[in-house]
């Protein structure tokens, strides 16, 4: 039995893939650092206030904050969905 050749392309992906992929990483690894920066001054805000008083307290607030910027990060993913959506 003979093998049979069959031609495959091999798909490279282009630098300006990997470029463009490269962006969309470092932008969202700049997000999700900026929130966690949020969360912190936010919390160094209570703390500074007085409201905060305890170690346990400010673990709970953080996780309040947390809650807060994925909510938002969620819309933003959905508000962006629906107009890429639309056009």
């Amino acid at each position: 039995m003979n093998r049979t050749l069959m031609p495959t392309e091999v798909t490279q992906p282009t630098l300006a893939t990997a470029s463009t992929l490269q962006v969309l990483l470092s932008q969202s690894e700049d997000d999700f650092y900026g929130s966690l920066q949020r969360i912190w001054n936010n919390v160094v805000k209570l703390e500074d206030m007085g409201i905060i008083q305890q170690e346990n307290d400010k673990f709970m607030y953080a996780y309040r904050f947390a809650e807060a910027e994925l909510q938002r990060a969620y819309l933003g993913q959905t508000d962006t969905g629906v107009s890429a959506q639309i056009q």
